[in-house]
């Protein structure tokens, strides 16, 4: 938990250097095609009930559609215990990677609306011990999401919340929220 609590540190400072120091190209308005963003945030899954970190970048086709790519690694703790004079631990490694499409459904007053159909690939490695002996497994799924998202442009940079269900794959509700800068 504690680089969970470093990392909204590094992405509040992040924010503050940003707002101040990026020109503001994208006040309001609409966006144009090839126009470009990268973007940086967390994200909170409710089935594995774990916080996350995630970046990506998203590229618009249109002033309406836009694609994009991103990466989460979650904040899953190892584990140890010790029961009957014998240590056992794990710990797990979760990782997606998503292709998202948006279509913006609202633009105005810098505040975009947009639907989310997402392509990912999630891997999920587990690793146990118990009395010398060790096991591990690992899965890689594909999985096909459904969502929202809300953005807010401060300039340069736009602040986004973004619910999102996973219904195939790793069956997962999450919620991602970040920063995205435009270049």
């Amino acid at each position: 938990m504690k680089q969970f609590t470093r990392f909204i540190m590094i992405l509040a400072v992040a924010l503050v250097i940003s707002v101040a120091g990026i020109s503001e190209s994208k006040a309001q308005g609409t966006f144009d095609a090839e126009q470009i963003g990268i973007n940086v945030g967390f994200t909170y899954g409710f089935d594995i009930e774990e916080p996350g970190l995630r970046a990506g970048f998203t590229y618009f086709l249109s002033e309406n559609m836009r694609v994009g790519l991103d990466i989460t690694y979650w904040f899953i703790d190892d584990f140890e215990e010790t029961m009957f004079g014998e240590t056992w631990s794990s710990s797990a490694t979760y990782l997606e990677f998503n292709g998202n499409f948006n279509y913006i459904l609202f633009d105005q007053d810098g505040l975009l609306l947009y639907g989310i159909g997402a392509l990912g690939l999630h891997y999920a490695s587990v690793e146990f011990e118990f009395g010398g002996v060790s096991e591990s497994d690992s899965d890689t799924e594909v999985g096909f999401g459904l969502g929202g998202g809300a953005e807010y442009i401060l300039g340069g940079v736009s602040l986004f919340a973004e619910p999102k269900l996973f219904l195939s794959g790793f069956d997962q509700f999450k919620i991602n929220a970040g920063v995205r800068i435009y270049l």
